[in-house]
């Protein structure tokens, strides 16, 4: 018999065979509902179980049903309707009075008595009415079921908005007494005052949402830099933490791992693992590659102290420098671990998901000719550097220590590899050292790179006369790079993935929920990230930023394709540079996006999502229709049928002939020298002619060059404001299908010996006579000015605080250029066997001096009077075949 509590029969019917039939149809049909059976209909519409449930709505009398069985039915399989307008009906027959309640004028509000099973079918109806976004249906549902007056008067207020804007002044008064604190606490250095600013920061941070939460962030991490030996700041942001959701730190995940570094890692341990509960895949790849960073540091130090002792003492043969012996896991490693252990704990499937995907990776390594080629332009590159630093005796130019070790260890090394690769491959995969040894397997026995062994050898023996000559050793790489280049162009262009990688090939959404790389690089305002259905079988072997990359194309669950580079010329520190440029860039997009004049023009930086997997691995972003500024210079070079290098050599012929003479080049001469470039080898007109084969069609050239134009505006300004090193136009990535520009390898001009940004340079930004002719005089003087204006006044906006966020950013490139200092000068370490950690005051002081340096430029090209600007006058700079020609020729000032 149905309890009286439901008021669906009455103890007359109850004995009634009709009664007894419909009791037992009730029994049944709650189970049914709630059975797992019906989950693989879920997604499909109309299910099974919405046709029965549409049935049921039609019964008369109305079949009984919990209304946790309602609510369930409408979250789970998307009757949220169907499910509302029952649990409605269930409340009018139930009796339950919902008219509007008068004032009550006595002290106490009198309750009209509720059971439990009302309470439980009001309970679900306000909670459908919530996830639908019903507000005033909510609001009206419990201003007239709420128990005291005083909680009706609430719930009107916040229905029209009224705590909306007093929780906002709250968050605004959290923020600017954190201000106020912050700039005593800068002047006065008071420890207290810096524990009460980062408590303002963190309030503020648990009721706002991300994008407005990013910039108090950035100054709690900043302000670590102040900390105490006994890291009282960090202490504070380990208590005050606690209720900042997740996602506020996504954003700052870098900065979070350079702090896990430092000595105040330890208290930022729970921080960081809280992060990685919530998202895993965010923080183990960049936990992972840290820690496999720190263990290959390590273990140089190890060979370095190994090899140190077993040259001090004489006889002593217990460990040399190729077996350093065990290594002991420092404070950083073991934090580290600590995590990853704890995302293995808690997210068993995706760590060893990732893990299997990164193992299969290692199948996509460079083979020797691709890896030696990338060698050689490393190589070449440094050599053209020195030979421009020596440009006053280009005859008796000699080449330096540094460039001479680096080629005798790519002769020692041919076709085996510079990189310590071997260190990585033996911590995570077996998969690594199989093909590692494969591959190895596969060279010594290939007849051709035993011959081309042999000759490399000989051509880069430095006992023969002249071969220290500078010039003559370019000669020699430029030969062997177009012998490694021919040797390429006879290998396979692709690849299958069934062929080596049966994991990847066979991997599907069933296998692990796993997000596509760089999802979470930057919070997003949904919860909406898409997911790995699986990867394409054919694997492309393409050219790409300077080395041979494997185009790896992943189809996304929601059905799109995503094609990715993955690249093996990283680098263990210099990559790290790239990727915060690449941070730092997507961290002042949403500014761009918030202001009339940016917005407008469709000004915003494109960044590729670049991925680090391990040390010397990464997955980038790619467009399959991009090439860069140099590929676009060697196909016209190719069809005039002149060496693309012939420029670079004829500079230095010119000014070995005047200097020949006795004197040096004067600037006239190297005047002459880029006109005469101009005029037999490199046309003004080259780019615009690549334009016009290219897109023959009107509409489609001046959609390209307007979205050129705006997009060259953006590099320009952040390469001279943020002092960036400069453009070569092998850097500059060009997408044929939209015109956006990116720039692979920006990095931060530090001075290696003082740490400040380096400002000194003829030009402040790429704007050659190629590019100019391309964009016409009106274009130059309408749209990239304009462009360039309206960036810095948004910018220059204080309620941005751009400059916090440069403090956070730069905060971690300094402790950067300092660690490597002390690697280069070999600087002693801590007793735990690790560097010391940047002195506070000298952290402080250069990040504060470099964001000094960036405002200053910033706020010059903001100002505006008289409809004139500062860059007009960058931009005539830049223009100017007087500071053209003092650059260095590898830059190809013509191109």
């Amino acid at each position: 018999m149905l309890c009286e509590s439901r008021g669906v029969l009455s103890s007359e019917e109850a004995l009634s065979p009709h009664a007894v039939w419909f009791q037992a149809l009730a029994a049944e049909v709650s189970p049914f509902l709630c059975s797992g059976s019906h989950q693989v209909q879920r997604d499909c519409q109309p299910s099974a179980l919405s046709c029965f449930a549409e049935a049921m709505a039609q019964c008369v009398p109305p079949i009984p049903v919990r209304p946790c069985v309602l609510k369930y039915l409408g979250k789970t399989h998307n009757l949220w309707f169907r499910s509302a307008v029952m649990l409605e009906h269930q409340a009018f027959e139930k009796g339950l009075s919902l008219q509007i309640k008068p004032k009550q004028t006595t002290e106490f509000y009198e309750q009209e008595s509720i059971t439990p099973p009302q309470q439980e079918m009001l309970d679900s109806l306000a909670e459908l009415y919530s996830l639908l976004q019903e507000e005033d249906m909510w609001a009206g549902l419990w201003q007239k079921r709420c128990k005291y007056s005083e909680t009706a008067t609430a719930i009107a207020y916040e229905q029209h908005g009224f705590f909306e804007q007093m929780h906002d002044v709250l968050v605004k008064a959290w923020a600017m007494w954190g201000d106020y604190l912050e700039n005593i606490f800068v002047k006065e250095r008071q420890l207290h005052l810096g524990v009460s600013a980062i408590t303002c920061y963190l309030h503020a941070c648990r009721h706002q949402n991300e994008s407005k939460s990013r910039k108090y962030l950035a100054k709690v991490l900043w302000l670590l830099s102040f900390d105490d030996d006994k890291n009282t700041l960090a202490d504070a942001v380990d208590k005050y933490c606690i209720g900042v959701p997740p996602i506020q730190w996504l954003a700052w995940i870098p900065q979070l791992l350079t702090c896990l570094v430092g000595s105040e890692g330890k208290l930022l341990l729970n921080l960081i693992s809280q992060v990685g509960r919530v998202y895993p895949q965010a923080v183990y790849f960049p936990i992972r590659t840290l820690y496999l960073t720190l263990k290959i540091e390590q273990r140089e130090r190890y060979k370095s102290d190994s090899g140190q002792q077993q040259t001090s003492s004489v006889g002593n043969q217990s460990h040399s420098a190729s077996d350093p012996g065990p290594i002991r896991a420092t404070a950083p490693m073991w934090r580290c671990s600590r995590i990853m252990h704890m995302q293995r704990e808690l997210h068993p499937t995706l760590p060893s998901s990732l893990e299997g995907i990164v193992d299969q990776m290692v199948w996509f390594r460079e083979n020797w000719h691709e890896e030696v080629l990338r060698q050689l332009q490393q190589g070449l590159a440094k050599c053209y550097s020195v030979a421009f630093e020596k440009s006053g005796a280009v005859s008796d130019a000699k080449i330096t220590p540094h460039t001479l070790n680096f080629v005798k260890k790519l002769v020692s090394t041919f076709g085996v590899g510079l990189e310590n690769v071997s260190n990585v491959s033996t911590m995570f995969s077996s998969a690594a050292s199989e093909s590692l040894a494969r591959r190895a397997q596969a060279t010594a026995q290939d007849p051709v790179f035993q011959k081309l062994k042999g000759q490399f050898t000989t051509d880069f023996d430095f006992s023969v006369p002249g071969s220290m000559k500078l010039h003559n050793l370019i000669s020699k790489l430029k030969k062997w790079i177009k012998i490694l280049e021919a040797k390429m162009k006879q290998l396979p262009k692709f690849f299958l993935i069934e062929e080596k990688c049966r994991f990847l090939s066979n991997f599907s959404a069933q296998t692990a929920e796993v997000e596509i790389p760089g999802e979470f690089l930057m919070p997003k305002p949904t919860h909406y990230y898409i997911k790995i259905a699986r990867f394409m079988p054919r694997v492309e072997i393409v050219q790409k930023h300077n080395t041979a990359a494997r185009r790896l194309h992943i189809r996304g669950h929601n059905g799109k394709i995503y094609p990715y580079l993955v690249m093996n010329d990283a680098c263990l520190t210099e990559s790290r540079r790239e990727e915060r440029v690449l941070q730092l860039l997507c961290l002042l997009n949403p500014c761009l996006e918030k202001r009339k004049e940016t917005t407008k023009r469709h000004l915003f930086f494109t960044v590729p999502r670049v991925v680090a997997v391990s040390p010397q691995m990464r997955l980038v972003q790619d467009n399959p229709s991009s090439l860069s500024l140099v590929e676009i210079y060697k196909q016209r070079c190719a069809k005039k049928g002149i060496e693309h290098d012939n420029p670079i050599s004829r500079y230095y012929d010119r000014l070995a002939t005047v200097q020949a003479r006795g004197t040096q080049a004067s600037h006239q001469v190297l005047r002459d020298i880029l006109k005469e470039v101009q005029s037999n080898m490199v046309p003004r007109s080259m780019l615009k002619e690549w334009a016009l084969h290219t897109f023959p069609n009107a509409t489609d050239y001046w959609t390209f060059r307007k979205m050129f134009t705006i997009q060259l505006a953006l590099i320009g300004f952040a390469e001279f404001v943020l002092h960036l090193n400069r453009l070569n136009p092998e850097m500059l990535q060009i997408a044929q299908d939209t015109g956006k520009l990116n720039v692979a390898y920006f990095r931060f001009d530090i001075n290696d010996a003082t740490g400040d940004l380096d400002a000194n340079r003829p030009v402040p930004f790429r704007l050659t006579p190629n590019i100019s002719e391309f964009l016409t005089t009106i274009g130059v003087s309408g749209p990239l000015t304009a462009s360039m204006i309206a960036v810095a006044r948004c910018f220059a906006q204080p309620n941005f605080k751009v400059d916090g966020i440069l403090k956070t950013v730069l905060r971690d490139e300094i402790i950067a250029w300092h660690k490597k200092t002390q690697e280069d000068t070999s600087s002693p370490l801590s007793a735990a066997g690790q560097p010391e950690n940047m002195d506070s005051q000298q952290l402080v002081s250069l990040v504060q001096k470099a964001v000094t340096a960036i405002v200053t430029r910033l706020h010059s090209l903001a100002q505006f009077e008289g409809g004139e600007s500062k860059v007009n006058t960058l931009v005539a700079a830049a223009n100017s075949l007087d500071n053209l020609c003092r650059m260095d020729p590898a830059w190809h000032p013509w191109l």
